[in-house]
């Protein structure tokens, strides 16, 4: 999170303002232009991006001493249906990139915004009032790292796949592989093999 900027202090303190913050949600869209929309009555150009008003609304963040992601839940509306069709098209928009920012109203031309929050679609529905998508870190923290574990007599590779790399010839001779190194020198392809042979015996790791 970042500092609130010395101009966006004086707005805050001052104890009648004339200044709004204002809510800048950004979905990204990958292979099509960015949806920008605002909590405002009128278009906000910050950073050279034009931000539309439209409705929508922010639950709270929740937060836990359990050691997961926060998550949020974001509800815009859908009663025109405009960004129904996004969701029906990209398996309701998982993985999307979503950022939240605020800036006011006064000093739009600061480039930094007071507030940001970055976040990843990680489930969406919608009815006739509301999408709702569900946000929350991004999905690389729960991966297994490294992808994958390292066995002695296993390859992880797909039979026949780039990775294995073997001949379309050969893989009509044998349509079939367990995977073992064994069966990799068979083929004539143990210099493909994804195992790990110098590992202890019954030994794996990941």
């Amino acid at each position: 999170m970042l500092p609130l900027s010395s101009a966006a202090i004086i707005e805050k303190n001052k104890v009648a303002g004339d200044s709004v913050w204002v809510i800048l949600l950004e979905i990204t869209i990958p292979g099509a232009s960015a949806i920008r929309i605002c909590s405002n009555n009128e278009n906000i150009v910050w950073n050279g991006e034009t931000w539309v008003p439209f409705p929508f609304e922010l639950d709270e963040m929740s937060e836990n001493n359990g050691g997961e992601v926060p998550s949020l839940n974001v509800r815009v509306s859908n009663v025109t249906q405009e960004l129904q069709y996004y969701l029906e098209e990209t398996d309701g928009a998982v993985g999307f990139p979503v950022t939240i920012r605020v800036v006011n109203s006064k000093h739009l031309d600061l480039t930094s915004p007071e507030l940001q929050l970055d976040f990843v679609c990680n489930d969406a529905s919608y009815d006739a009032r509301w999408i709702t998508f569900k946000l929350g870190g991004d999905q690389k923290t729960n991966r297994r790292v490294p992808e994958r574990r390292y066995l002695k007599n296993f390859c992880p590779f797909a039979y026949g796949g780039i990775e294995c790399g073997i001949p379309a010839a050969t893989k009509a001779a044998y349509p079939t592989c367990v995977k073992t190194l064994a069966q990799c020198r068979e083929r004539g392809n143990s210099q493909r093999y994804g195992g790990e042979p110098a590992l202890p015996l019954g030994s794996f790791y990941g």
